[in-house]
């Protein structure tokens, strides 16, 4: 009878054992899925982008990316887009870190500490540091400062007429300029310019090299109006900034040196044997040099006074010698000349006051004769003339224009009737024939311009 009791009590005991630690599994492993229920709800903007398991991991994230995007744009970036992050017990859902990452990357929001640029109190654009002003100041002097090739200059004084200061704010940072594009800006008096990244281009590599979306892919094709800024100590407030409106006016005074020909002088000698049309160079003249230094006054780089501060002579010039003669050629005398072509042509358009000679129409390679005895004073080209020969018979000149060939030159003396030249049809003419001039001499027996002697009509010359 005692051993049955004992029995009896024995497995009581070890049911209630039995039951007892039952329900401790139970108890621990409801605890343990109640633990791994629980998750960190991620939230931006009241909108909610997916649960993580450890929160410290978005924390992590957010400081990596502020740091990529530092390192992107080459400035300190603060993250400015608040999270939340709430624990919550979520039975059914599964943690997706990637996600919550991505869609962290894609609402993400920066801003960085800048300058603003103010022209005469008028907010212009931002730039990274207060360097960047002392900057654009050295490249608008650049700019605006310095010589020709062939000069030197040394720049004296440079004013900015306008006020020139900084505003510290916090700006989004694909909104800061450069010093050079903010000079560029400044300089382009009045044009309109986007407010945009210069180099969108550069910009986007860097962010592929990166493997990092782009989070204001739109701001590279259209030009914001306005710019976001926080000033320091204040909520963030939206000021215009009307780039095309601002403009600067700079002034320099710089020290020029330029060196300068001396043009040289020509001396003359004269000979009874030689005919009065005829020149003769003995020695050849070359210009001298000189150094000037003149003081150039500029405005936007436009000269606007020059002085000259001193001069000095390198180089003196050498005369050129010439040998003119004195000896008048043959004259006609009769005033009667030959038909300047052999053959007799045609001629289809006659003197005027706008054509100052004839056009005798004439197969071309026809020879061109010499009106009268004579020395030519002229074999050369011109635009118009084509080639072209000039002949002073005393009292007249004659001139043979259009020609092919050439068979005299300058200082021959030729004959009544003498071939000099082939008709053709060089410079502007149209077809070939002789353009036939006659010029009376104005009295200094000299041929110095084309137009200097009078033109009369050739005709009268001739029975025809």
């Amino acid at each position: 009878m005692i051993r049955f009791s004992l029995f009896r009590t024995l497995s009581i005991r070890c049911s209630h054992y039995i039951i007892s630690s039952a329900l401790i599994i139970l108890l621990a492993l409801g605890s343990f899925h109640y633990q791994n229920s629980q998750v960190y709800v991620v939230s931006a903007g009241g909108h909610e982008l997916g649960v993580v398991e450890d929160a410290r991991e978005i924390d992590f994230f957010v400081e990596e990316l502020t740091e990529e995007y530092s390192a992107l744009y080459s400035m300190d970036l603060e993250f400015t887009k608040k999270i939340t992050m709430i624990k919550e017990l979520r039975p059914d859902c599964e943690p997706d870190p990637e996600t919550v990452r991505k869609r962290i990357r894609q609402i993400g929001s920066f801003l960085a500490d800048a300058y603003m640029i103010k022209v005469d109190g008028k907010p212009f654009v931002p730039v990274a540091s207060e360097d960047d002003l002392d900057q654009v100041v050295e490249a608008l002097k650049d700019e605006y400062t310095g010589e020709c090739e062939r000069a030197t200059a040394k720049v004296l004084d440079f004013i900015v007429a306008e006020n020139l200061d900084l505003q510290e704010i916090r700006v989004e940072p694909e909104q800061v300029f450069t010093a050079a594009e903010a000079a560029s800006l400044l300089k382009a008096n009045g044009s309109k310019a986007p407010l945009i990244m210069a180099d969108a281009g550069l910009f986007e590599d860097r962010l592929n090299d990166l493997h990092l979306p782009s989070i204001l892919e739109h701001e590279f094709n259209s030009a914001p109006s306005h710019l976001e800024v926080v000033v320091p100590g204040s909520e963030p407030v939206t000021e215009k900034t009307p780039v095309e409106d601002i403009t600067v006016s700079v002034k320099s005074l710089e020290e020029v040196t330029e060196i300068e020909p001396i043009p040289y002088s020509t001396e003359y000698i004269y000979d009874d044997d030689m005919l009065i049309s005829e020149k003769e160079v003995k020695e050849v003249g070359s210009d001298g040099e000189k150094e000037i230094v003149y003081q150039v006054e500029r405005e936007n780089g436009i000269e606007i006074e020059r002085k000259v501060i001193s001069e000095k002579v390198i180089k003196e010039p050498e005369p050129q010698v010439e040998i003119k003669g004195l000896k008048e050629p043959p004259s006609i005398g009769t005033g009667q000349f030959v038909w300047p072509v052999r053959g007799k042509g045609v001629v289809y358009n006659g003197f005027s006051s706008r054509h100052t000679g004839i056009d005798i129409h004439i197969e071309q390679g026809t020879s061109v004769l010499a009106a009268d005895d004579g020395v030519v004073t002229f074999d050369g080209y011109g635009d118009t003339q084509g080639k072209y020969l000039i002949l002073r018979h005393g009292k007249y000149w004659t001139l043979y224009l259009h020609n092919s060939e050439h068979l005299v030159s300058k200082g021959d003396r030729v004959s009544r009737g003498q071939p000099i030249a082939k008709v053709g049809a060089t410079g502007r003419a149209f077809g070939s024939h002789l353009h036939f001039e006659v010029r009376v001499d104005d009295g200094s027996r000299e041929w110095n311009s084309y137009y200097q002697h009078r033109p009369v009509d050739p005709l009268q010359f001739y029975n025809r």
